[in-house]
């Protein structure tokens, strides 16, 4: 797929050109975006439980509130609004219990992202390692270290010779 100026300053930044690793990177960020917006529907659902369980508690209160034997249209009227109650309570129950339901599938669409984001960077992770082990045999094939270009250690039998080439040891007269 294509992608922005920016992720080519992403693929360099992460490892050059190796392909794998930056889609190794690109899946963790999915994953990364994806898990945060679940979180944040598990929020919301679980917001908008506690406001219908409040709701439900209150109408319950209201329910048990209600005054004993009057007038017999008060009845009515009283009987009437309890049917309205205990629907809008079945209503509100059934809604409560889709939502913890669905509240339960995010939960396991997170812990599943979770594994997945974890499974990724882990692997990310081994393919590092496992670069890093091959740059080191490739270093140990090649002596073990880059030959310095300027060697700190002189040999004292080599002859040192300066701008000019004139030998700075002076040559023992016999």
């Amino acid at each position: 797929s294509t992608q922005s100026t920016g992720s080519s300053g992403i693929n360099a930044e992460y490892g050059g050109s190796d392909p794998s690793t930056y889609e190794m990177i690109q899946k963790i960020q999915t994953l990364q975006r994806r898990l945060i917006s679940k979180t944040e529907e598990v929020v919301a659902k679980e917001m908008a439980i506690q406001e219908k369980e409040k709701l439900y508690i209150d109408l319950k209160q209201i329910l048990a509130r209600q005054p004993g034997p009057e007038v017999a249209e008060q009845l009515q009227i009283y009987q009437q609004s309890l049917k309205e109650k205990t629907k809008q309570m079945k209503a509100m129950t059934s809604e409560l219990n889709m939502c913890e339901a669905q509240n339960s599938e995010y939960r396991y669409e997170i812990e599943t992202l979770v594994r997945e984001l974890h499974d990724a960077k882990n692997k990310y992770y081994m393919q590092k390692r496992k670069e890093r082990n091959l740059k080191e045999r490739e270093r140990h094939m090649n002596g073990g270290m880059i030959p310095p270009l300027i060697s700190s250690q002189r040999q004292d039998s080599m002859n040192r010779f300066t701008g000019g080439g004139f030998n700075l040891k002076q040559a023992q007269k016999a």
